[in-house]
Formats: structure tokens, sequence, C-alpha cells
């Protein structure tokens, strides 16, 4: 089931950061990051390029494709 985790959570674990370090790095809430990572909320264009600056992640797995319409 771990390849269903959101990436953000991957990270914090393999980096020993708990929402709150996470949270305090990009100036959210921890309940809010928790949100993003369970698929709950998707985080803004602005918070998702701070938490892929802080985390090293790739901007586009924060933002989730959609089909541009012809």
């Amino acid at each position: 089931m771990g390849m269903d985790q959101h990436p953000l959570r991957t990270w914090r674990k393999a980096n020993g950061k708990t929402l709150a370090d996470v949270a305090e790095d990009v100036s959210v809430t921890p309940s809010h990051l928790s949100e993003i990572e369970r698929g709950l909320n998707e985080p803004s264009l602005a918070l998702a390029a701070r938490l892929s600056k802080a985390t090293d992640i790739p901007l586009d797995k924060f933002v989730k494709h959609t089909e541009a319409a012809s």
C-alpha cells in the first residue's frame, strides 16, 4: 500500500520530519498538510511551490494533472 502514499508523506518519513516540522517550514498548519497528504485537499500553486522547494519533491507531484480542453 506504500505506493498509494502521497510523496510528501513518503519524504517526511524518510527524512524524520513531522507534519509540524514541514508545516512550519512552509507557513501552514499541520492539519492542512495532513489533508493534502490524505488527498482531502489540494495545495494552492503557491503552497505547492513552497513544498517543492522545501522538500526537493518535483512541483508536478503536488498538482493533479488534468486534460486541457481543446
